[in-house]
């Protein structure tokens, strides 16, 4: 298929010129494209095969600039405003400690982290540094909770220059319970699942998978790291994001895909797809972002109702997200 055609009708002309993957993975009935063309958010949870997995979508028309979108994806400062974000923060591309001098642990991953055995801890880590948290801090000492942040970032600053080498071969096997999880795997099964990225931008698609190698032209690289507010939990997470611009047929495309790397909470792996349609200069633009999560939950999965709980939790959440998104893309 062509990719990304757009016409001026609205989001049903929007989204018939997209790969028609787009609306399959989205579940978009008519409905819903006629609440956005009125203005509306719409974000929703999509029922999947894997009940670990959690996809979602958010759609909504917005006005704004090319260049504020660009801003959006591309400066994580500009996160700093957002009500959810605690702490955030970008690696460069020879990662040093210096880079997450900002970040953080709470009190609580201070404490999980001092009783912490491999299989048995409430940070996600590799058995190895579990090991190290266990061995090289004087947990009894006065400095234990500098020296506990301090290993913190030198072992997340040492993850993405392993990782910026390596691809995803790098990536941790998390050892902190006895349902091991190698996140490579869960990474790649959710890029397998991401149809509208393969036909969307296959170039990209496949660059998630082999990364360092075959990177696009147009491509724009970040890894960041984020401390959040979710649910019972603050949690901190390492990312990677492409950010590509494109020319297509019907406006400009500017399209941000979030590979996460870590996460001290919740998350086995994360991909989300964000994009931006420039609409002509009489016409609407649209942002959406689809989004697939594997969670950190028992081999069965999510019971009726934790799916029931998690599914509110994270449609709220995306509307807030959007809401706040349209406001600051809007503002200027």
């Amino acid at each position: 298929m062509a990719v990304w055609g757009l016409a001026a009708a609205g989001v049903a002309s929007l989204l018939t010129g997209l790969p028609s993957s787009l609306s399959t993975e989205g579940s978009l009935t008519s409905l819903e494209l006629a609440a956005v063309e009125k203005g509306a958010i719409v974000a929703k949870v999509i029922a999947t095969t894997d009940r670990s997995e959690v996809l979602s979508l958010a759609v909504m028309r917005v006005k704004t600039r090319a260049s504020r979108v660009r801003e959006r994806f591309r400066d994580v400062e500009t996160w700093r405003q957002d009500p959810w974000v605690l702490q955030v923060g970008r690696v460069g591309q020879v990662p040093s400690t210096g880079d997450l001098e900002a970040l953080t642990l709470d009190p609580r991953d201070v404490d999980d982290l001092g009783r912490c055995r491999v299989h048995d801890c409430d940070v996600r880590f590799p058995a190895e540094v579990i090991e190290q948290f266990r061995k090289e801090i004087d947990w009894s000492s006065s400095n234990h909770v500098a020296r506990t942040n301090a290993l913190f970032r030198e072992t997340l600053s040492a993850y993405t220059a392993s990782y910026l080498r390596r691809g995803n071969a790098a990536l941790f096997d998390y050892d902190n319970n006895d349902d091991p999880v190698r996140v490579a795997e869960s990474v790649r099964q959710l890029v397998l699942r991401s149809r509208f990225l393969a036909d969307a931008a296959p170039d990209l698609y496949s660059y998630l998978e082999r990364f360092p190698n075959d990177r696009p032209p147009d491509a724009e690289d970040l890894v960041y790291w984020l401390k959040e507010r979710f649910w019972l939990l603050n949690v901190l997470s390492l990312s990677h994001s492409t950010v590509v611009e494109r020319a297509t047929p019907g406006g400009r495309l500017i399209m941000a895909v979030s590979k996460q790397l870590y996460a001290s909470h919740y998350y086995e792996a994360a991909l989300g797809v964000t994009a931006y349609v420039e609409g002509p200069a009489d016409g609407a633009s649209y942002l959406f972002s689809l989004n697939r999560v594997r969670a950190d939950i028992r081999p069965g999965g999510f019971n009726w109702l934790e799916r029931l709980l998690v599914n509110r939790l994270v449609r709220r959440r995306l509307e807030g997200q959007f809401r706040h998104l349209r406001r600051w893309l809007e503002a200027s």
